[in-house]
């Protein structure tokens, strides 16, 4: 998953077409950057490469990532500031890993996974370290994006607040969003191409994290 968009749609709602025309753009450098690596070696791989397998330019290329890690391994999201996320947390003022799973999807730009990059990225942990270490530090990045807000958010709305420390809620919620978001990943991946990262999904798991813990 990348940020390449703005704005801050719901998950599920269409696309325009300027933002599907950035989005296949973006998916056409993903697939050259992890077919390259896969074939090559992540330290092998150039941003020349890239260009030249997706049929880009270099300035095209710096439009939607700045580096090469990122054009194989995905990027940390950019998380709205203020008002814009709040309002997105605001929408499930009740359950704040909803509203996060919702914020992720708003900071990407659009609720689509593509399966089969997905499904690269995941051969690549599996058979190159440095793989794992740039995905697990944009992890990181991003799980610290959200968890600001997210407290953030919780100070200002103490009223809906369950534990005693924002910062601990906020903690806990965006490592529960990640554990779905692992967990829906293996079922994205059996997919082709664009696929839905709906609600239904965040229920779903949701659904199984309650079973678990009885």
């Amino acid at each position: 998953m990348s940020s390449t968009e703005s704005q801050t749609p719901e998950v599920g709602k269409p696309e325009g077409l300027r933002a599907r025309k950035r989005r296949a753009t973006e998916n056409a450098i993903e697939m050259a950057g992890t077919a390259l690596a896969l074939e090559l070696g992540i330290e092998d791989v150039t941003v020349e490469t890239i260009c030249d397998q997706a049929g880009i330019s270099r300035s095209t290329f710096f439009n939607y990532f700045s580096s090469r890690d990122h054009a194989i391994m995905g990027r940390a999201i950019v998380v709205p500031e203020g008002p814009e996320a709040f309002a997105v947390l605001d929408r499930s003022p009740d359950d704040l890993p909803l509203g996060i799973f919702r914020l992720v999807f708003a900071a990407i730009g659009h609720s689509k996974v593509n399966a089969d990059v997905a499904r690269r990225r995941a051969r690549l942990v599996r058979g190159q370290p440095l793989a794992a270490r740039i995905l697990l530090s944009t992890l990181l990045e991003s799980s610290m994006q959200l968890t600001a807000t997210a407290a953030t958010w919780l100070a200002l709305h103490p009223e809906r607040a369950r534990l005693g420390s924002p910062e601990i809620e906020a903690g806990l919620a965006v490592t529960l969003v990640n554990g779905v978001l692992t967990t829906r990943m293996s079922q994205w991946m059996m997919g082709s191409g664009d696929v839905d990262a709906d609600e239904a999904d965040f229920a779903e798991a949701m659904a199984q994290y309650r079973a678990l813990l009885g």
